[in-house]
């Protein structure tokens, strides 16, 4: 594995999740972006590694529409929410990693459905979802995910379990899914953003953190 984080690497993470959510994404220079018409109905920024000039840019930006977002990739997340705070915005969530993956290392069998479940997988080009039922009900999903193919990586997104069926390893059933539907493409290396409840799952599949993501706003008057 040998991707480290970069202007192109932040743009591919972009494409794959907005693909997959069904956003519309933007690429200017080092600054990415996603029409979040889902919640908030704006766009969301992402910048790796955002210079001091670059934050006074986009929080000028943010003052004019305060729906929209900044995300930012960043090795060092407190010396980066001082100069965010010194330009005027505030921290809206800051406990989210960038993390990467070997996909020769990732399991690649189809996975067989626990008793009690039923797993189902979908493919919309070069987009695939895969989601977990209860075999008593199937309308009632009990976990679920995506992954985009962009070029050489395999994005990862919204890997979900319910609260009522963790610890039962169905996250890491999904994952294995999903992986093997990824690696019906010429795919190298996994990304995706976890979030603290999800780091430990990622880290015992072999996923290492490349970063964190720090997201912040315009400050409230």
């Amino acid at each position: 594995m040998g991707s480290s984080a970069s202007d192109e690497l932040i743009g591919t993470w972009v494409t794959g999740w907005s693909s997959g959510r069904g956003y519309e994404s933007r690429h200017e220079g080092r600054v990415h972006a996603a029409l979040r018409h889902d919640t908030i109905g704006d766009w969301e920024y992402v910048v790796c590694e955002p210079t001091d000039e670059e934050l006074v840019a986009v929080a000028e930006t943010l003052a004019k529409h305060p729906a929209r977002r900044l995300t930012a990739f960043v090795n060092e997340s407190n010396s980066f929410v001082e100069a965010a705070q010194a330009a005027g915005l505030t921290v809206q969530q800051a406990d989210e990693v960038l993390m990467v993956a070997d996909m020769e290392d990732q399991d690649v069998e189809d996975p067989r459905s626990p008793d009690g479940f039923t797993i189902q997988t979908e493919r919309d080009g070069t987009n695939a979802y895969v989601s977990v039922h209860l075999e008593e009900d199937p309308s009632i999903v009990v976990a679920s995910g995506h992954v985009a193919v962009v070029e050489e990586y395999a994005v990862f997104d919204r890997i979900i379990t319910s609260p009522d069926f963790r610890r039962r390893g169905l996250g890491s059933l999904v994952m294995r899914a999903l992986a093997a539907l990824a690696l019906e493409h010429d795919v190298a290396e996994g990304l995706l953003i976890a979030t603290v409840d999800g780091q430990g799952l990622y880290g015992y599949l072999g996923w290492t953190t490349l970063g964190n993501m720090v997201t912040v706003e315009a400050a409230q008057n």
